[in-house]
């Protein structure tokens, strides 16, 4: 699925992304295919595989498809 990244909580390792679904997906820094965390922005598109686990949606094998600008 494709995305933005909306958020990034530095010191915690994680951030959130919107999905065009239009759900929004936790994420941690180890779901990162494809780029160090300490270079992401906010803006930022992806595509990602999202799952459902108890404790709610999470997006893993993430790959930045551009960077924003």
């Amino acid at each position: 699925m494709d995305g933005t990244i909306t958020e990034l909580q530095r010191d915690r390792g994680v951030g959130h992304l919107v999905g065009v679904d239009g759900k929004t997906y936790l994420f941690h820094r180890g779901a990162l295919q494809d780029a160090w965390f300490h270079e992401l922005r906010e803006g930022a598109a992806v595509t990602f595989e999202a799952i459902q686990d108890p404790t709610g949606l999470r997006a893993k094998l993430i790959r930045i498809l551009r960077a924003s600008t």
